[in-house]
């Protein structure tokens, strides 16, 4: 985990006390919890021009783009979603992408719901289904290059940009992750010739990385289990409803064989799940919800959310998104002296002592476990104080601290 590392640690609090003053920093720890009020949404941003299937003159892509209102963070993780609606309908503005883009704003995140192509349903047939899959993908690597080229202008932490998918959406960004130029479908090599994964979008942008920190794919799947390699992985998040017969749990035809001829045959979570684990990878996650169909937390005509459902897959993506970020490129981190935790290992009970320099001021705090669950959070003004571990299961478990805009990590573990 690369840090920047400070001298003069009161030097720096007092460059960085304008950091305070977001009403967010004293109601919790950034990225774990909701620390902003109020988001500002800025829409219609353009950031591609692409030729659709079955047309000839391009088309333009928007996007909305979410942030903390009043935040004064210059880098800022960045969380790119992406809808669903098998290729043929769906939108930026779909309640799951505005929910969550709304949500991960107020912890503290950069947040994009994106346009991709769409294929219109006079030209739906098995060609150009897996040709559009594939435009759709090339779309999601021109929102990461474009955002990555105007990382300056947005805020943006090059290094730690997030992908997050519903259904077609998850599909789309598995296939930009993971499929190489000798693994397109000869489908995509018809004329026109849809060209590589990342040739498409503006030319300002070409030559610039899509490689991403992480994705979370909800109810998504790959065509061929073989693109999945080890050398190109990076981390997943998978949520999956168990009896999801739309894009299959773990292999079949999708919408249970509907449209034979069309509908494609598609290895989901389970499958990738398989595959992840013969090739020896272990930094993923995958959440199957037992009992659940496709995209079982909006209503039926997907206009609204079924809250409980919702809160509990975006309880999934924060706790994942929060264990894989690397340290804040905006935000210093205390010296070793600072914080003192003690005793490590512990049985009971966790000591945490802060430096003089310190005292006086709140110190926001949380602590997870290694899979980035919470366990405990809160806000100390008094140093020392004590925690109660002596319930939590054996483990190693992580605290983040802040105060005024400067973090410290420290791990410990309980017996």
């Amino acid at each position: 985990m690369n840090r920047m590392k400070t001298t003069g640690f009161l030097a720096v609090i007092g460059l960085l006390s304008g950091l305070f003053t977001n009403m967010a920093m004293a109601q919790g720890v950034r990225y774990a919890e909701p620390v902003f009020d109020e988001v500002s949404i800025s829409t219609g941003i353009p950031y591609s021009s692409a030729v659709k299937e079955g047309e000839t003159s391009p088309t333009t892509l928007f996007l909305d783009f979410y942030e903390p209102q009043g935040d004064t963070f210059s880098a800022r993780p960045l969380v790119i979603t992406v809808f669903g609606g098998a290729f043929v309908a769906g939108s930026r503005d779909y309640a799951d992408m505005v929910e969550y883009c709304t949500r991960l704003a107020k912890h503290g995140y950069a947040a994009a719901s994106i346009d991709y192509r769409l294929l219109s349903l006079w030209n739906l047939n098995a060609t150009s289904l897996i040709r559009d899959g594939y435009m759709a993908a090339q779309d999601v690597s021109s929102a990461i290059r474009f955002f990555k080229f105007h990382h300056d202008q947005y805020k943006i932490d090059t290094d730690q940009v997030f992908l997050l998918g519903n259904s077609a959406g998850s599909i789309a960004i598995l296939c930009e992750l993971f499929m190489d130029d000798d693994e397109r479908p000869a489908e995509t090599f018809e004329s026109p010739d849809l060209g590589s994964m990342h040739s498409s979008g503006y030319e300002e942008y070409a030559g610039v990385s899509a490689v991403v920190a992480g994705a979370v794919p909800h109810w998504g799947g790959v065509n061929g289990l073989d693109v999945v390699d080890k050398e190109e992985f990076v981390p997943l998040c998978m949520i999956h409803g168990t009896d999801d017969t739309t894009v299959p749990y773990d292999s079949g035809y999708c919408y249970n064989g509907i449209l034979p001829g069309v509908m494609p045959f598609m290895y989901g979570s389970h499958a990738i799940v398989g595959r992840l684990d013969e090739l020896g990878v272990t930094d993923y996650e995958f959440h199957p919800f037992e009992g659940e169909g496709h995209a079982f937390y909006l209503s039926v005509v997907f206009s609204s959310l079924i809250e409980e459902k919702f809160d509990a897959c975006f309880d999934i993506t924060r706790d994942f998104l929060f264990n894989h970020l690397k340290y804040p490129t905006s935000a210093p981190e205390m010296e070793e002296t600072m914080v003192q935790v003690y005793p490590n290992p512990a049985n009971d009970c966790v000591t945490i002592r802060f430096a003089e320099a310190l005292s006086g001021q709140p110190v926001n705090f949380v602590v997870t476990d290694v899979m980035g669950r919470k366990m405990i959070s809160g806000s100390q003004a008094n140093s020392p104080f004590t925690m109660d571990v002596s319930r939590w299961p054996s483990g190693v478990y992580v605290i983040r601290m802040e105060q005024e805009g400067v973090w410290a990590v420290r791990k410990f573990v309980k017996r």
